[in-house]
This record gives structure tokens, sequence and C-alpha cells, in this order.
């Protein structure tokens, strides 16, 4: 299942009773499509999964820059799990050599 989305709003949160530090929900035209879930650090890092058929894909809180980096400097961007293996990816389409972004 892949989704491309436009938009995001980001959870950091501080709460000792949850497993994961921060969540990213994605949209595309103001409809949530999937979500990002940074883990923290002393937890392991559950299976990625299907909720209400939008993916769920879950990253160690180390990745945290990265995925941020992609999401504010990439576009188009998509989300994708394949339900059959689990694998989970944020990635974007083809995109010329030397393109900058903007």
């Amino acid at each position: 299942m892949t989704n491309q989305f436009d938009s995001y709003t980001i959870y950091y949160q501080s709460a000792p009773q949850y497993y994961w530090q921060s969540r990213v929900y994605l949209f595309k035209n103001s409809g949530h499509v999937g979500t990002i879930m940074f883990i923290k650090a002393d937890r392991p890092i559950p299976a990625n999964t299907l909720q209400a058929g939008k993916p769920v894909i879950n990253f160690p809180t180390s990745s945290y820059d990265e995925i941020m980096a992609i999401l504010r400097y990439e576009k188009p961007l998509f989300i994708t799990l394949n339900p059959a293996n689990g694998i989970g990816t944020i990635s974007t389409s083809k995109e010329p050599i030397g393109e900058e972004e903007g």
C-alpha cells in the first residue's frame, strides 16, 4: 500500500508511559494517509502495521533528524507499507540529478 502525502503534523511528546517519543501524521489534501512513529531508544521497535487501512511506520528516535530532513526538503513524498513482509518506507519519486529543492 502506497499513499502520497503533501503535509504533516508533528507531536513531540514527553510522557514516560508511552513507548514512542514523537508521532508524525501524514496528510494528502487534509485527509490522513499514514503515520510515522519514532520509538524511544530503550524500547524495541514494533512491527510496521496498517491502522484503519493506513500505514504506520516505526523508526528509532535516532532516525528523527534524517526523516524530518526528507519531509522538509523532498517532494513528492510517499509512505509505503508492504503488508506481506512488514517493510515500510518513506520515499520520493524519480528526481532529476542536480534538482534543487525549494
